[in-house]
């Protein structure tokens, strides 16, 4: 659950004073925003609407505080408590939504050390896909930069292998370089022998750094109304690979 689902279905102790207060008095929105000083009715509304949803309060609705107590007919000392109340529970919603992300990446990481297999990938000059769509729906990072081996073959030919694919995996420039589909100019090779072990080197092979941990690119996530999907399954499904 994000914070904004968080939200949904926690009415904040801000919101329920004012929609209590609105009760009491008989005030619909739009009547209470004009009690802070709004004239337009959909904008009257709108800060009521927000004051009530819009977590963490912007910059207009924290000013129009200031009027709350005196549109509520309440003292300041119950609406201070209550933003008090608000932002204590905004915080705990947001140490919730943070230990949710930490665990889902947690086991993403878990499923990505199960499934590995030594690759290369291409690094290039640009990490984020110009045309991101596109690039997703014909295979994402994964299709374009990434170079798999033949495992058969023992690891000192993995840098060889990947250097073998390049002309295969990247287009010539006029410069005498090459380039990536949606990724500009290729830079070098990144050789994943392992989770824990990588190797660069530059696009003919030469090692230049060992590194500490297999390099992973960003990849495009593309969802139509559910569950993100992942470019190479809807790169099959559209007959783009």
């Amino acid at each position: 659950m994000n914070l904004t689902e968080a939200y949904m279905t926690r009415p904040t102790p801000l919101a329920d004073l004012i929609r209590s207060r609105m009760q009491d008095l008989g005030l619909t929105d739009e009547a209470l925003g004009r009690r802070l000083g709004y004239t337009n009715p959909a904008k009257a509304a709108g800060r009521v609407h927000a004051l009530c949803n819009g977590l963490p309060l912007s910059a207009k609705s924290r000013f129009a505080l200031w009027s709350l107590p005196e549109a509520l007919e309440i003292s300041p000392a119950l609406v201070l408590q209550a933003v008090a109340d608000t932002e204590q529970l905004f915080a705990e919603c947001e140490r919730e939504a943070e230990a949710e992300r930490r665990l889902a990446q947690e086991a993403e990481d878990a499923a990505w050390r199960a499934s590995f297999r030594p690759h290369a990938v291409i690094q290039t000059e640009n990490t984020v896909p110009t045309q991101i769509c596109i690039c997703g729906f014909t295979g994402g990072a994964g299709r374009w930069l990434i170079i798999s081996f033949d495992l058969t073959r023992p690891p000192l030919t993995y840098v060889q292998q990947a250097v073998d694919a390049l002309p295969k995996k990247t287009m010539a420039c006029s410069d005498g370089g090459r380039a990536v589909m949606f990724f500009g100019k290729a830079l070098g090779l990144i050789i994943n022998h392992s989770p824990d072990a990588a190797l660069r080197c530059d696009l003919k092979g030469n090692p230049l750094e060992v590194l500490g941990r297999a390099y992973r690119p960003g990849e495009v996530r593309l969802s139509f109304g559910g569950p993100p999907l992942s470019p190479t399954a809807v790169s099959r499904v559209l007959g783009l690979q």
